[in-house]
């Protein structure tokens, strides 16, 4: 179970105005395990309660359940694992392709499945096929957070051949379909303009969907190698090519408005009867990449890497990210350890028909120290920087949190047979 308090002064990295919220969490977490000599089964499940004082609209609870299975033969791994999780878009301390993109607190729903079989070809030789699915589902608004529900897919094979005792090669070809299903404007009610308490009309342009799907195939040759116990290091390049195509479902026509309050503005929402379609197709290429390094010293390990990745997005295409990471790690003492990582991502769509601002420039840094007080108790403290810069836009965004958490760890047990 951990207890975390928290200051940011700009929590959504809205580039708005915006003020300063001070967070308080309580998550509550448990880990379950059963194995025999061939099989294991683990499962984990938290819950997060956020409350906020400074600003209005934050609190929130999240789920998130994981589970995963294992069973060998004599040459053989089957694994199966999935989760569901139900979790802000701004709660998460780790970079996700749906950073930035909204200005108000937003319920991201992801339920997966991930089954895998590795097979030992030979001494030297091993096989891995590997698939996951991805559902996500975003709250839902009387007003467009700028996200959209969809369905990602993902089939992977591996081929890995240890050269010598040091040495590993890689040979893996990856498939990923990524689909925003359209649902059609005919079923949705949608704000045709908003009259403020003020009396002045705001027109909304026609509403619009779309309806996006892509395919990418990809092919990743990689090295890794330990030139030591203490100092390694991985290398792969690959290539790409995407097929997108997207489908805009425009209203023409629609009923007249019934008149809701919300938030001290008066909203028409009207169902639209008529709608037109235009569909756009596009197919794009390029490069892949990871690097990585990794030193241990006596007290200190050093971890640097660099990586272009294609991942889903909930702007409704997929993203190319490039990331470049470093993390330190030193050991002050027998109970206390300090750690800084700074970290620089680039996204982009791809796509032609992306939603504007979403390609985005975003930085993190941060540091902290943590203290094992005793062996159930650690406290650790720390501060987080993020910067967010939207290209082509004079909008940018910034963050500074300093927090303290306060985590306990029961005595697990084990029942044997």
């Amino acid at each position: 179970m951990s207890l975390n308090l928290q200051h940011d002064t700009n929590l959504l990295l809205t580039s708005g105005p915006h003020q300063g919220v001070t967070g308080l969490t309580l998550a509550p977490h448990i880990d379950l395990a059963a194995q025999q000599e061939n099989w294991d089964v683990t499962g984990s499940a938290e819950v997060r309660g956020h409350r906020y004082w400074g600003g209005s609209g934050l609190n929130g609870n999240d789920q998130v359940y994981n589970f995963a299975s294992l069973y060998r033969t004599q040459r053989s791994t089957w694994q199966l694992g999935g989760g569901y999780a139900k979790e802000s878009v701004t709660a998460s301390s780790t970079f996700s392709p749906d950073v930035g993109l909204v200005s108000t607190q937003t319920q991201r729903t992801t339920r997966s499945t991930n089954p895998s079989w590795t097979w030992q070809m030979t001494e030297r030789t091993q096989l891995e096929l590997s698939y996951q699915s991805s559902l996500v589902s975003y709250q839902k608004s009387v007003f467009n957070t700028g996200l959209v529900d969809y369905d990602s897919r993902d089939g992977a094979a591996t081929l890995l051949y240890q050269w010598s005792p040091q040495d590993q090669l890689t040979a893996q070809f990856d498939r990923s379909y990524f689909k925003v299903p359209q649902t059609g404007l005919s079923q949705l009610g949608q704000p045709a303009f908003a009259i403020d308490v003020g009396g002045s009309l705001t027109l909304q342009p026609n509403p619009q969907e779309q309806s996006n799907t892509s395919t990418t195939d990809s092919f990743v040759l990689g090295w890794s190698h330990s030139f030591s116990q203490t100092l390694s290091a991985n290398l792969a390049v690959g290539t790409r090519n995407t097929d997108s195509r997207t489908v805009v479902q425009t209203c023409t026509a629609s009923t007249p408005p019934t008149f809701i309050l919300v938030n001290g503005q008066i909203f028409g929402i009207a169902t639209c009867i008529q709608t037109a379609n235009a569909t756009y197709s596009q197919t794009s290429s390029g490069y892949l990449y990871n690097a990585g390094l990794s030193k241990q010293f006596e007290l200190t390990q050093v971890t640097l890497s660099i990586g272009r990745q294609v991942s889903p997005s909930g702007i409704g295409t997929q993203v190319l990210t490039d990331s470049a990471t470093l993390g330190v790690n030193r050991k002050l003492s027998a109970r206390l350890n300090a750690s800084l990582a700074v970290a620089g991502y680039r996204v982009r769509a791809i796509g032609s028909n992306a939603p504007p601002l979403t390609d985005r420039n975003y930085v993190q840094a941060s540091a902290n120290l943590t203290w094992q007080w005793t062996r159930q108790f650690t406290i650790q403290g720390g501060y987080r920087y993020i910067g967010l810069k939207f290209p082509g836009s004079t909008d940018k965004a910034y963050d500074n949190a300093v927090y303290v958490n306060l985590a306990y760890a029961w005595n697990g047990f084990s029942i044997s047979r």
